[in-house]
């Protein structure tokens, strides 16, 4: 069997685990009222174990090294402030498709926000910001992608993104999941090592973790609170909740963001470069594109996978919108 082939199962048994546990889950939550009130950094650690345990069981069942799936080469200080810098110009694009996704569906991203409100800070950037940063790597940069390098680098690049995208189960977050998920995967060949898509990774994460704690204070501060924002963030996406005028505002705001996403990509391209060549992997990174053996990469089970996850995505939106 075809390494492609069997990353995708493994693809297909974390689908089917992660949404068959979120069902149980919700059903032992009703049936069990005590369970509701477990702390968040349960489901958190919960749902990190889910991604985390098949990939790890399935390095052991196939007796291969982790070691392989977690390119290594150390990267200096300059780089780390580099990765930052250039994973905070790669925001303002996060922000567009964060907020034309928003015109169809929930925010998850509001949703979680909400969730980590009166949390311990120390404990969300553990489970919120680096665990995730870990394990998530680990699996899309690491398991998947390292698996379909071999092959093609371009629909790897492209495939382990869609899939991390796919992972957040809901279409909110698949959006920019997927052109994080593009970035990230450039990162670890600009560096080599996939420590930079980690950094990249727990800033994103850490700054909404921070955001959740700071925005109470800043809507205090301007005379508002968390629930004048409720009807905005709530069910059905803001689409849904808005009058013409309102919808025209947020369109012209989606419109001013997109200029200045233009301008910070490409700024972080710059970066990007100067990446490679500080690692010495810019002749690299502009050849890497002509390697590979072209092994078919979609197999059913991943396909299935794919289907199963835009299905669950799918019947979220009706139900949001009942």
């Amino acid at each position: 069997m075809s390494q492609n082939k069997s990353v995708n199962r493994l693809f297909l048994v974390v689908v089917v685990m992660y949404i068959g546990v979120s069902f149980g889950f919700g059903a032992l939550t009703s049936l069990i009222p005590a369970l509701a009130k477990l702390p968040i950094y349960v489901s958190l650690l919960l749902s990190q174990a889910l991604i985390f345990v098949p990939c790890f069981v399935y390095c052991k069942w196939k007796r291969l090294k982790i070691r392989e799936f977690i390119p290594y080469r150390k990267i200096n200080f300059v780089t780390v402030i580099l990765v930052v810098i250039c994973t905070y110009l790669m925001y303002p694009l996060i922000i567009v498709l964060n907020a034309i996704s928003m015109l169809f569906s929930t925010s998850g991203t509001a949703n979680v926000m909400e969730l980590m409100q009166g949390q311990n800070f120390i404990l969300s950037t553990l489970f919120m910001a680096l665990l995730p940063a870990c394990v998530e790597e680990f699996m899309f940069r690491g398991v998947l992608f390292q698996t379909y390098r071999k092959s093609k680098m371009l629909p790897a690049i492209f495939l382990s993104a869609f899939l991390f995208g796919c992972m957040h189960m809901n279409l909110n977050q698949f959006m920019y999941a997927f052109a994080l998920g593009v970035y990230l995967a450039f990162l670890v060949e600009a560096t080599g090592s996939i420590f930079s898509s980690m950094i990249a990774h727990f800033t994103l994460n850490f700054t909404s973790v921070a955001l959740s704690f700071l925005l109470p204070y800043l809507y205090e501060a301007v005379g508002m609170s968390m629930e004048d924002m409720g009807p905005q963030m709530g069910m059905g996406g803001l689409a849904s909740n808005m009058g013409s005028n309102e919808l025209l505002t947020f369109l012209m705001g989606i419109m001013i963001w997109l200029m200045v996403a233009v301008g910070t990509t490409a700024a972080a391209y710059g970066i990007y470069v100067a990446i490679c060549k500080i690692n010495g992997r810019w002749k690299y990174v502009k050849g890497m594109f002509k390697e590979g053996t072209r092994e078919r990469l979609f197999t059913v089970s991943l396909v299935l996978g794919i289907l199963i996850v835009f299905a669950f995505m799918g019947l979220s939106i009706f139900l949001e919108h009942l």
